[in-house]
């Protein structure tokens, strides 16, 4: 047992800045530099800024780290539609930053206080800065209206070294490991009473560990067979305000298609399925008799059935964001509704209230699409033989709770994953790029294939591991062909990814409790100065 020691934070003009950086620094992680390094940098900055400050203080730096992360990395949402979204959409964001770093402030002080050794306040302090993190992130994901599952610092390892522990760990998993390593750094280093020397050796012993992890393979998984797939990137004038007339959508894929057949016909090739992107079919598909025929035609050609997005609409005026499947018999009456659609472009929460607020902006989403029932996993019969489609329409594939409704158990696990997608009111900005990482990470986190497939890009086709196999140039008009494992099983992240989040979210209160069982006895000398 020891007394407590000093309470070293930084002063105000160090943090606050301190904060800045580590907010931009995540965002240097995604595209579109890309570099996976600056969110560990990054985090550390932020987790060093509020490290055993005064809970206002740390509310502020918080606010600070997340504003300077979450303003430019979501910028995108001002290009179609000004700057209401944006600030809106960030405004929530940076508010669960801002909670994040009054109650890390709040406990790494309160343990700071802790009667015992120093080595179980370092351990108790970063695990309680890395739970903090996490359940930062679980909230941010699931309100309000379903929340924003964007973001999150495992993303950034999509290109990293530490991509396979997604397999293992999940999302949520592996954000409290990257969390609780960069706070273990800045915990030893905020010590004042152990010797420079042997801070730095343990710094040192921590970077050697995280070097040792890029060496864990993805979790291994039974492969069955693979499908050689096609997909299509009909280059379509798709967004909201673009001009376009009827059909001009669905007849931009079926030329794409058509000159995709004619390649393989040249080559003596042939697909065993075929993926359009969503919305690609334009309105109420099956019901549209000359447009079903054009793609039963193709479908005869190819010799495989053709998997189109499809807005529909149902006898009560309802309309749902789906996936249906055509074969040289014409449809096949199989179909996925979006589970997550978005909410103030897809449907209007609270129309009336936000509708006082900004009248223009809340007229432009005129249908109420309504959230999908249906299995995410589609039966489909293929020249490969029946194959199971996990189906994840744009905005579904951030969502944890969709990889576990692609992944049953038991026969029902989807064997390739369809991430269809339609990017077009964001333009040539990051946002497209961002989504197919987080995909990429989906793909390892399920152990499956994943294509990726936009009406303009990114599209791209991404492997179990994380490998990209082929990839589309944004707007043009072309199709990308791979073959693509089918697999089996499911990854320890799918089987007890709900449990390490848990296990994250029960640390963070558990720290939180102690700091405030700690805070109540002997307080210890505060320093402002920076350690």
């Amino acid at each position: 047992m020891s007394r407590p020691g000093t309470i070293r934070r930084m002063p105000w003009w160090l943090a606050l800045p301190a904060a800045g950086l580590g907010g931009l620094g995540l965002d240097a992680a995604t595209p579109a530099i890309d570099w996976w390094p600056a969110a560990l940098i990054g985090a550390v900055l932020i987790v060093a800024a509020v490290w055993q400050q005064r809970a206002r203080f740390g509310l502020l730096v918080g606010l600070v780290a997340g504003a300077s992360f979450w303003m430019p990395h979501i910028f995108w949402l001002t290009l179609y539609l000004g700057p209401v979204p944006w600030l809106g959409l960030s405004g929530v964001m940076i508010a669960w930053f801002a909670l994040f770093g009054l109650f890390a402030a709040l406990a790494t002080a309160g343990l700071a206080r802790l009667r015992a050794r120093p080595s179980l306040i370092v351990l108790a302090q970063a695990l309680t800065a890395a739970g903090l993190w996490v359940a930062r992130e679980e909230v941010q994901s699931s309100w309000p209206y379903g929340g924003f599952a964007w973001g999150r610092i495992a993303i950034t390892q999509a290109e990293g070294p530490l991509v396979a522990l997604a397999s293992w760990l999940g999302f949520a998993g592996l954000s409290g490991l990257l969390v609780f390593a960069c706070a273990l750094v800045v915990a030893i280093l905020a010590r004042s009473n152990t010797s420079v020397t042997k801070r730095l050796l343990a710094v040192v012993a921590i970077a050697a560990a995280f070097a040792g992890l890029s060496f864990v393979p993805p979790a291994a998984l039974e492969s069955e067979g693979a499908l050689r797939i096609a997909a299509v990137q009909g280059n379509s004038k798709s967004a909201i305000f673009d001009d376009r007339e009827n059909g001009d959508v669905i007849r931009d894929h079926i030329e794409a298609t058509n000159a995709l057949l004619d390649d393989l016909e040249a080559k003596g090739e042939r697909v065993d399925l075929i993926v359009w992107p969503e919305n690609s079919g334009e309105f109420q598909l099956p019901e549209q008799h000359y447009r079903s025929l054009e793609l039963q035609r193709l479908a005869k050609r190819a010799g495989a059935p053709i998997v189109a997005g499809s807005v529909l609409q149902h006898p009560d005026g309802t309309f749902t964001n789906s996936t249906v499947v055509f074969d040289e018999q014409g449809d096949t009456g199989l179909r996925y509704d979006k589970r997550r659609p978005v909410p103030f472009a897809e449907y209007m929460p609270n129309r009336a209230f936000f509708r006082s607020l900004a009248p223009d902006l809340v007229d432009l989403v005129q249908l109420e699409y309504s959230f999908g029932q249906l299995p995410a996993v589609l039966p489909i019969e293929t020249s490969a033989g029946e194959i199971r489609a996990g189906i994840a329409i744009c905005f579904d594939i951030i969502f944890d709770d969709h990889a576990v409704a692609l992944m049953n158990g038991g026969g029902d696990d989807a064997e390739v994953i369809l991430a269809q997608t339609n990017n077009a009111d964001f333009g040539h900005t990051d946002q497209s790029a961002q989504q197919l990482q987080i995909a990429k990470l989906r793909a390892v986190e399920t152990g499956r294939a994943l294509v990726n497939i936009s009406t303009v890009g990114t599209s791209a086709v991404v492997l179990p591991n994380g490998e990209e196999v082929d990839r589309l140039t944004p707007f043009t008009a072309d199709a990308m062909v791979a073959e693509v494992p089918l697999v089996t099983g499911q990854t320890p992240a799918l089987r007890f990814g709900s449990v390490i989040a848990g296990a994250w979210l029960a640390l963070a209160a558990a720290g939180v409790l102690l700091s405030l069982v700690a805070g109540r006895g002997r307080r210890a000398p505060d320093s402002g100065e920076p350690r």
